[in-house]
C-alpha cells in the first residue's frame, strides 16, 4: 500500500512530490549492459483524447510490454518537476517486459512539455511515438471537469478557469507549486498542438512518429490498433479486447457559445496543424 500511495503522489492523484529534473542522460549501452529492460516506444498524449484506451489495447500485445497498473503508465519522466526523476526507479517499470520485442510507456505530459522530445533523443533516438489528438475545444472541457472532479482546480466554472490561464502561465510560483502538472491548467494553450507536433518531427523525423485523431480512430479502433502493431513492427494480425476506458465524450454541458469561441480561437492552430499533417481536419473538428 505504501508504494500504491507513493505513486498517486508523484503523478497527482494526491499531492504529487516535485524533484528536480536529471541533469545528464545516462548511455544507453551502458544501461543495457546493466541488465536494464529499455523503453523504446512512447504514446505521447493528448491527454483526454483516448490515450488510456491505446495503452489498454497496445499493452495486451504478446510482444509488448507497457507498465501494466493506471498508476504506472504515466511515468512522465522526461519531463521538468513532474514524474518520477530517478532512472533507477523509472526502468524498474520495465523489468518485467524481458524478452518483449517493444517496451512503451504513457505519458501524456511528454506532448506538452517543451523539453521532453530532445531529452528523450538523448537516450533513445530510435524511439516510436504515438500522438492522439482531440478536437482542442472539447479536449480542454474535458480536461478541465477532470481537473474539477479530482480536486485539483479551483475554479468554479470552465469560463472562469480560461480566464485565470494568463495569470497562471507567468506566475513562477503557480507553476512550482500548483498540487499538478502545470500545463494542466493551461485548458487553451495545451490544445495548441501544431507546435507541439512539430516539435517530434523535427526531433525524431515523420517516420518515428504516427499522429492519430481521436474522432477518427475511435469509430474504428481494431483497424487503427492493427496499423499501430504494423507501426511498432509487431504481429498486425493480433486481436485485442476492443472496448471503451476512461471515457470521454462530446459534453451537453459545454457550453455552445464559449465552444464557438474557443472554435474560432483556434483556427489559425489548425491550419497550421492541417499543413504540418497535410489533411483536412475542419470535418472532424467541427
Amino acid at each position: 500500500m505504501g508504494l500504491r500511495r507513493e505513486i498517486r503522489r508523484l503523478f497527482g492523484i494526491g499531492s504529487p512530490r516535485r524533484q528536480p529534473s536529471p541533469h545528464k542522460m545516462p548511455d544507453p549501452a551502458k544501461l543495457r549492459g546493466e541488465g536494464y529492460v529499455l523503453p523504446n516506444f512512447f504514446i505521447a498524449g493528448a491527454a483526454r483524447a483516448g490515450t488510456t484506451s491505446l495503452w489498454e489495447y497496445l499493452r495486451q500485445h504478446p510482444a509488448i510490454y507497457m507498465p501494466p497498473v493506471f498508476e504506472l503508465k504515466e511515468p512522465s519522466f522526461f519531463c521538468d518537476s513532474y514524474g518520477i526523476k530517478d532512472w533507477k526507479e523509472y526502468l524498474e517499470l520495465f523489468s518485467e517486459g524481458r524478452g518483449r520485442k517493444m517496451i512503451g510507456e504513457a505519458s501524456g505530459p511528454y506532448l506538452t512539455s517543451p523539453e521532453s522530445p530532445a531529452r528523450i533523443r538523448e537516450v533513445f533516438p530510435e524511439a516510436r511515438f504515438i500522438i492522439s489528438l482531440r478536437n482542442p475545444a472539447d479536449r480542454a472541457f474535458s480536461k478541465y471537469k477532470w481537473m474539477r472532479a479530482n480536486g485539483f482546480e479551483s475554479a468554479g466554472s470552465f469560463e472562469e478557469a480560461l480566464k485565470l490561464e494568463a495569470s497562471r502561465a507567468s506566475s513562477d510560483d503557480f507553476r512550482k507549486n500548483n498540487g499538478q502538472y502545470f500545463y494542466n491548467f493551461l485548458y487553451f494553450q495545451s490544445g495548441r498542438y501544431a507546435e507541439q507536433v512539430r516539435r517530434f518531427f523535427e526531433t525524431f523525423g515523420r517516420e518515428q512518429v504516427r499522429v492519430l485523431i481521436f474522432e477518427e480512430w475511435t469509430q474504428q479502433p481494431l483497424q487503427v490498433v492493427q496499423d499501430l502493431f504494423s507501426f511498432l513492427g509487431v504481429d498486425a494480425q493480433f486481436v485485442p479486447k476492443i472496448q471503451v476506458y476512461n471515457a470521454t465524450t462530446k459534453d451537453s454541458a459545454f457550453d455552445a457559445a464559449l465552444r464557438a469561441e474557443l472554435q474560432q480561437r483556434y483556427k489559425n492552430d489548425i491550419r497550421q496543424l492541417e499543413k504540418l499533417l497535410g489533411r483536412e481536419l475542419e470535418t472532424d473538428w467541427s
